[in-house]
């Protein structure tokens, strides 16, 4: 299961590099190939944004007892053709999940779907 606070707040990886499959312990350890002359290039993983554009993904909340949305950007969130107070964009989504009380995110939650506006 995806830990989303993580996600959203936590910087990129460090990037994965190539092991050398016959010598590799079975531990998770990051070790440079020892036959490849060339780095593999660096893998990041893409900001929230990227992935989602043009993209919508609907989600349950079991603390407010509806669904939601989930899109990249205010773009996105006007032709999804929802009501505005049900959908958050990355950046929404970024600033509620540090809120640690569920009552204040319930809060804020009912705020966005009364006034049918976004979060800044």
């Amino acid at each position: 299961m995806i830990d989303w606070r993580v996600y959203f707040t936590s910087p990129p990886a460090e990037s994965v590099y190539a092991k050398d499959a016959k010598d590799a312990p079975a531990v998770h350890e990051r070790a440079a190939f020892a036959d490849l002359h060339t780095n593999i290039r660096r893998m990041e993983p893409l900001p929230l944004e990227a992935v989602l554009k043009g993209h919508a993904i609907e989600l349950w909340s079991d603390a407010l007892g509806e669904r939601f949305w989930l899109v990249a950007d205010e773009a996105d969130a006007a032709t999804l053709g929802e009501p505005r107070g049900t959908i958050y964009t990355a950046a929404e989504a970024r600033l509620v999940i540090q809120i640690a009380d569920p009552a204040s995110v319930a809060e804020v939650h009912a705020f966005k779907r009364t006034f049918e506006v976004g979060i800044r």
